[in-house]
């Protein structure tokens, strides 16, 4: 499923007007029909209540003053909130307050602290809120009248319906700015938005329906889009295709770099990862001393001893042997528990710059080489990273709820500017390739938020890596199964309490059903609060003549 930032939509926007024959005022109808629409879906008893509509000054206000007309034309009590004055509005939204002032709308205009007052008034006596007042065009923080207006909503307590995205919300970054204002339904437009897919952006949003409201197919499918969010089609195609004649040289040969004194589980966890998601071949290179305790822990994966530091951790002096036992497979692992040492530092550097193969970097290793990712510039082979928002505050020298405030781009920064694939973790784990592709991550729950889980996952991306799958298809087949053998554990055991080994059974389960394209026990939608709906009513999707000259000016960002 394509996702738009708000540069993205803007040039949707340009192009269905300029190359599409769509007008403004087209559109505008559509997305105020494609609102009362979602509505009517959601609450049967709509024409008995009361809504209360914000709109601002942009052409998002257009689309709100469209769906007041609208309502009031299906019988429904409606009041519009207008932030400012009939002169205030662009071009296309004061068309659509014409149309409403003679379908008889009540529009109340804020101009004055007694305005305010009875704005407020109007809106406690409503059963509904519909939040018309910024687009995605916003950039800087909420303020003054709107700001104040979108308070008053907030201690209402009354459900919201968003137009294209809950105002005072981040399109890109989820995040608000200033004071945002949170909805119970989001009615988008065009395609959803890469905002409303964040661990802060998601609390804003509440169910989503995505409305076409006309755009051309062609143009939701344009080039330039580069986000998307991973659907079960997208790894169907990426995992591997086996025929009776495959042997476990075919499924691949991996190492895992991994271990040290009281991190043994680490290992272990990694290495059963990658043989449960088909990997043929899997050894652990750890310190020697804990072959002992890794041998009791494995069956399957083999074991090779390296040399050690006093403690257990891993030496300098395992550069030459780690090199040996890489030379002749297809990928490695290397982080997993193997600590903090200052020597095993070293050693990380040195490996990684004479590594030939497609790599997973992860875990300890990421805090190894916090304030050094320069690194990776001299690294020959492709990397896959894998840092928790911890782990990437670490990496970048900033904190964690900068990280937290715009992953995307965090994830993104990393990702071009070090030529390396990321997987920044977390609820909508976000993947993003060295080339500017990006993909946001549906699956998984509160479950995965225990130890361990990371560690399985490094070793089912660098499994996925020893099967040939190129590091970006590794990362986000690996991640879309991690999170679903996620849901699956946690509704054979519930989510609180899990742990990580419970994920391990489940996954051969997983790739079965995949590959047989077996949907029922893993149907989910593209997200979880999303659905897509078709063209609005036939009253806002009559047929646009492409041919037809055009003069009106882009919706551009609807701020």
């Amino acid at each position: 499923m394509k996702l738009a930032t708000s540069q993205d939509m803007r040039k949707i926007d340009e192009l269905a007007v300029k190359e599409h024959g769509l007008t403004v005022a087209q559109l505008m109808e559509a997305a105020g029909a494609a609102v009362v629409k979602a509505m009517e879906e959601s609450w049967d008893d709509l024409p008995e209540k009361t809504v209360g509509i914000l709109c601002g000054k942009g052409n998002n206000s257009g689309d709100g003053l469209a769906a007041a007309r609208l309502l009031k034309q299906k019988k429904t009590s409606v009041v519009v909130i207008l932030t400012g004055e009939e002169e205030d509005l662009a071009p296309e939204a004061r068309s659509q307050y014409h149309k409403a002032k003679t379908a008889k709308v009540p529009i109340i205009p804020l101009l004055s602290a007694e305005g305010m007052a009875t704005a407020k008034t109007a809106l406690g006596e409503c059963d509904l809120l519909v939040d018309a007042l910024f687009g995605t065009g916003l950039s800087r923080p909420t303020e003054g009248i709107s700001r104040e207006l979108i308070q008053a909503a907030k201690g209402l307590g009354k459900p919201v319906v968003a137009v294209d995205i809950p105002s005072g919300l981040s399109a890109d970054s989820g995040s608000p700015l200033g004071e945002a204002l949170p909805a119970q339904l989001t009615v988008t437009f065009g395609l959803a938005k890469v905002g409303f897919y964040t661990p802060i952006g998601s609390t804003f949003t509440g169910r989503v329906v995505v409305d076409d409201i006309g755009f051309p197919p062609a143009l939701l499918e344009s080039p330039f889009l580069r986000h998307e969010m991973t659907e079960l089609e997208t790894v169907q195609r990426a995992l591997p295709k086996y025929d009776e004649n495959t042997h476990k040289g075919t499924r691949g040969r991996l190492v895992i770099v991994a271990g040290a004194t009281g991190l043994t589980g680490a290992a272990a966890l990694s290495a059963y990862g990658a043989q449960r998601i088909g990997a043929g071949l899997v050894t652990v290179a750890c310190p020697e001393s804990l072959i002992p305790i890794l041998g009791a822990k494995l069956t399957e994966p083999m074991t090779a001893p390296v040399p050690e530091v006093e403690g257990g951790f891993l030496s300098l002096k395992a550069t030459g042997r780690i090199l040996y036992l890489t030379a002749n497979v297809n990928a490695v692992v290397i982080g997993p528990g193997i600590g903090r040492h200052r020597e095993t530092a070293q050693l990380l550097r040195e490996v990684l710059t004479k590594l030939t193969v497609p790599m997973v970097v992860d875990a300890d290793a990421l805090n190894l080489l916090g304030g050094q990712m320069d690194i990776f510039k001299a690294v020959r082979a492709p990397a896959v990273l894998t840092p928790h928002p911890g782990e990437a505050a670490w990496l970048l020298k900033t904190t964690i709820a900068e990280v937290e405030q715009n992953r995307v781009k965090v994830a993104k920064q990393i990702a071009e500017g070090y030529n390396v694939t990321v997987v920044l973790k977390g609820r909508f784990s976000v993947i993003a390739g060295p080339d500017g592709r990006v993909r946001v991550n549906p699956t998984g729950n509160r479950g995965l938020a225990t130890g361990g889980t990371g560690d399985v996952l490094s070793g089912i991306v660098g499994g996925l890596l020893a099967q040939r799958l190129s590091p970006f298809d590794a990362a986000i087949a690996g991640v879309y199964l991690h999170g679903l053998a996620g849901e699956k554990a946690s509704r054979r055991l519930g989510p609180d309490g899990l742990l990580a080994g419970d994920l391990l059974p489940l996954l051969p389960r997983l790739l079965r059903q995949i590959r047989e394209n077996d949907r029922e026990p893993l149907w989910r939608p593209s997200h979880p609060n999303s659905k897509t709906s078709g063209k609005p009513s036939s009253s806002s999707s009559k047929s646009v003549n492409r041919d037809s000259s055009n003069t009106s000016k882009p919706r551009g960002s609807r701020k």
